[in-house]
Order: C-alpha cells, then structure tokens, then sequence
C-alpha cells in the first residue's frame, strides 16, 4: 500500500476522532492526542530547546485541540492545523520569553546533554547531518523537518508555516543546496 492510500484514511480517522472530541468525547481525544503529540513534541523542541517549556507547549496545544475541535473548519488536514496551533503556541512562548529578564541558570537541574558513549555510537553522517541541519536559517530548518521527518506535502507545510506553498518550496530548494555544500565540505556557506 503506498503512502498516498493510507495517508487519507489516517486523515479520515483523525477528522472523525476531531468531530467526536468536539462533542466531549475523551476517549476520542486520547486516541488524537497518541496519535499526534509526538509529532508536535518533534516540531516544538528543535524551536524551544528546553525540554520541560517544550513539553508545556505540546500540552497547551492539545488543550486547543480539545477547546477548539468544535470548530474545526476542514480547511486543512487535521495534522496541519494542529502543528498549526503548535506553531503559534511557540511562538507566543518565544515572544513572551523575549520580554521576560533572563535568570542565572540553576545549576540544580540535571545536564540535558547526551553522554560520551551516545555521541561515540552515533554515526558520524547522522551527526555530521545534524550538524549542518542546525546551521540552517530556522525557517529552512522548519520547512526541512515537517517535509522530510513529518512527511508533509509543501502544501501542508505552508499552512502550518503561514507562508505560500511557492514559498516553502524555495526554502527547501536552498537549504537542499546548502545541506549538500555542508555535507561535502563540512560547512555551510
């Protein structure tokens, strides 16, 4: 079965699952919730970098799934206006972080940071690969990881980006271009 013939029954399930959460339905919201926190915690983390607010967002998004099934339009798939929610939800955490006056870090707080043996066992074009991936411009980077890691279509990627799909098309042409040039000279230009 090829993607195209599962993805619009997945997309059939999640807006029967949405109608089901719009009138109450818990369990309905459960089955949302497994099915998609993952990948929002995916989209979220790389734009927040601290696990615990990045895990706050993902849950506030479901929140606005449940709060807002009801009025869901259909406009867009239901994946897509959940990472869309997500999407505004982080960057109203950025813009609020931005106002908010930076403490010393807590030195209590255990390191984040993947041990030696991690880092030794990776391999070394997975992490050359991220390497040049976190170089990119963060709207490249966004455009990259719903496309490639989300499997989105550069339609639905323009809905939760806001942008037209021109636009995004774009952004994955060039940081194709500059993922290529990193990976063959070890650094983006």
């Amino acid at each position: 079965m090829t993607e195209q013939n599962i993805r619009p029954r997945s997309e059939s399930k999640d807006a029967t699952l949405l109608a089901r959460i719009g009138q109450g339905d818990m369990a309905a919201m459960k089955i949302l919730y497994e099915a998609h926190a993952d990948a929002v915690a995916r989209f979220v983390r790389p734009r927040v970098r601290d696990a615990a607010e990045a895990d706050d967002i993902v849950h506030d998004t479901m929140l606005s799934v449940w709060r807002g099934a009801a009025g869901f339009q259909g406009r867009s798939s239901v994946r897509s206006w959940i990472l869309t929610l997500a999407r505004n939800k982080t960057v109203d955490h950025i813009r609020k972080q931005a106002r908010v006056t930076l403490v010393e870090a807590d030195e209590t707080r255990p390191d984040d940071a993947p041990d030696p043996e991690a880092v030794i066992g990776a391999s070394q074009d997975s992490a050359r690969l991220r390497a040049c991936l976190d170089k990119l411009p963060e709207r490249q980077r966004a455009a990259i990881h719903l496309a490639f890691y989300e499997e989105m279509t550069c339609a639905e990627v323009a809905v939760v980006e806001n942008v037209p799909e021109g636009t995004i098309k774009s952004r994955i042409h060039h940081a194709k271009q500059s993922l290529m040039r990193c990976l063959s000279r070890g650094k983006l230009k």
